[in-house]
């Protein structure tokens, strides 16, 4: 694992900032990052739509025939995952509607999906909000295989990601980082609890990605207007807070550079080991 000290962050780019002199982006909810052809999705909530961009910035997409959306992944398959309050639509590697799965309890108007990610087998887990559960979804037959979590350990959920044979949960309302292993067993929670090092704990976490070079989480801190980086037990170990106000998503390219969800723009930080 990398020496937490000396791990640097630095601004290299911004992305969907400007068009024609005014916000392009209007309060961004998830993102993800699709390797292959270097594409950063955007649930750009208030327009109403999803859009892809390149990484030098420019706009290579815009997807607005399906409404707002709050959680986006990427299937090693090239599709794409899109999560409203009431559904998760798949779409094809070229962004064709393929099929639409997790509406079991919509009819009875009890979802409210937030953050999607996928695992390494492409299983799908869906933070549903009103439930405060995790729901997981075979991507093939679209049954549901399995959910955990309850109201007595979620206050609420926002975004998840799977890394290193867990799944990290954000709950805003706890102020706090939830763990399970993918099988769905509660191992702990943390950044609630405070230390030496450091002494301010989260408030309003949201986003959430992993390195995978390093295990290493990073958490958008919203509240406090900072990013924070954890080991993949939960330990703190660094603190980025130049240049971020109230960090929405979080997602990570193959050259471990970090993408920022904010309120009009998307900023991209270098890291460096």
């Amino acid at each position: 694992m990398a020496n937490a000290s000396q791990i640097q962050f630095s601004l290299i780019n911004s992305l969907g900032s400007l068009e024609y002199g005014k916000a392009f982006l209007n309060q961004p909810r998830g993102i993800a990052y699709r390797p292959s052809d270097a594409l950063l999705f955007i649930a750009d909530s208030k327009n109403e739509r999803v859009v892809a961009f390149t990484e030098d910035n420019k706009l290579a997409r815009i997807i607005s025939h399906y409404g707002t959306k709050n959680g986006l992944a990427v299937m090693s398959n090239d599709q794409v995952l899109m999560s409203d309050e009431l559904q998760v639509l798949v779409l094809s590697n070229d962004l064709r509607l393929t099929r639409t799965i997790a509406c079991d309890d919509a009819q009875a108007g009890l979802t409210n999906y937030q953050g999607i990610c996928v695992d390494e087998h492409d299983l799908i887990y869906v933070c549903d909000q009103a439930n405060r559960q995790i729901k997981v979804y075979d991507p093939k037959s679209a049954n549901l295989v399995r959910f955990f979590g309850d109201k007595n350990l979620f206050s609420s959920l926002a975004y998840c990601t799977a890394a290193n044979g867990y799944i990290y949960v954000t709950d805003p309302q706890g102020s706090c980082v939830h763990k399970f292993t993918l099988d769905g067993i509660y191992e702990r929670r943390f950044g609630s609890e405070t230390s030496a090092v450091f002494p301010h704990p989260l408030s309003s976490p949201r986003g959430i990605t992993a390195f995978s070079d390093t295990r290493q989480l990073l958490v958008a801190d919203s509240h406090n207007d900072r990013l924070v980086l954890f080991d993949e037990s939960g330990e703190f170990q660094k603190l980025l807070t130049t240049g971020i106000e109230y960090p929405e998503s979080l997602a990570t390219n193959t050259k471990g550079d970090v993408f920022v969800a904010m309120t009009d723009r998307i900023d991209v930080f270098s890291r460096k080991n």
